[in-house]
């Protein structure tokens, strides 16, 4: 599957500069040409890049696109697989990690880190998923549970603009068979502006986000993130704010650690906590870019 389709994706830019062994990125070096190991890697990237999103000239950015496009790409086939079940029991995607750095189908580079796919597989995977899609005008809610106990509790919808604003809302109680999939809501959206809107899904305390348009078509909005960073026993606590919706939010150090979550959306007005644990003793020089900047 991957190798047919070229999910592939740049890794991490601290992997970059060891290549290159300077702090500039540039991601056309020999050095990184050599460890391109499919033969239309380049060419699959930027064409699946200028099919979904508005391409970025800087290499920064290029890279952050890549990770987002493969992402999309894996969790698109994942989920579609455990909707579909039981004709559909599971999902394989090559590759965990890497063992030099290279451009590549991994999710976790060679130092490391968790790329986008990485992130966005861990929670397409969780036992209880909501997962959307849009077929005729319409967008289909499905909730896939892969445990053996029955789940029962309201599904909350709403259609919401990227400062806020509900547009349309819905709510309905429902009862989730053990071990099943099953679509739980039909919302006609053929005379809602799809470039502008966002539909939040809430169930079992799981919470989804489904756009209805693709990437580069999206109207993001232009906001601060407003963040705010606390010592912990084994890291640092990071908070984040913001009045517009924020489209996959990166965030970036170059201490060595982990961050429990990234590549995620923050809603207008809410708040995200991220715990990044790591033995640096500051991190001030954490970096913050999200889709909405890259964007415009």
């Amino acid at each position: 599957f991957m190798s047919e389709f070229g999910f592939q994706s740049f890794p991490s830019i601290e992997t970059i500069n060891y290549i290159n062994q300077n702090d500039s990125v540039n991601i056309y070096t020999n050095a990184m040409k050599s460890h391109q190991k499919h033969s239309r890697g380049f060419q699959l990237i930027e064409e699946y890049m200028a099919r979904d999103h508005k391409v970025s000239k800087k290499d920064e950015d290029y890279i952050y696109l890549s990770q987002l496009l493969q992402a999309k790409g894996i969790v698109m086939g994942i989920e579609a697989h455990r909707r579909a079940k039981p004709y559909n029991m599971g999902t394989l995607f090559w590759q965990l990690n890497d063992c030099w750095p290279a451009i590549s189908w991994s999710s976790i580079d060679f130092f490391g880190n968790w790329k986008a796919l990485q992130y966005k597989a861990k929670h397409a995977f969780e036992n209880a998923l909501i997962s959307s899609r849009i077929q005729n005008d319409s967008i289909h809610t499905f909730i896939i549970n892969d445990t053996y106990k029955s789940i029962q509790d309201d599904l909350v919808l709403e259609l919401q603009d990227y400062n806020g604003k509900v547009v349309w809302s819905g709510t309905k109680k429902v009862n989730v068979k053990p071990n099943s999939s099953e679509e739980f809501y039909n919302l006609p959206i053929s005379n809602y502006d799809r470039t502008s809107l966002v539909l939040v899904v809430k169930f079992n305390q799981n919470e989804s986000l489904f756009y209805l348009d693709k990437p580069k078509n999206l109207k993001l909005l232009q906001g601060e993130i407003i963040k705010s960073i606390t010592k912990t026993k084994d890291g640092y606590s990071i908070q984040l704010t913001t009045t517009v919706l924020q489209k996959d939010v990166f965030l970036f150090s170059n201490s060595k650690g982990h961050f429990s979550d990234n590549f995620f959306d923050i809603l207008p007005n809410e708040t995200k906590t991220i715990h990044f644990k790591t033995t640096a003793k500051s991190i001030n020089d954490l970096q913050i870019k999200s889709l909405n900047l890259v964007h415009n």
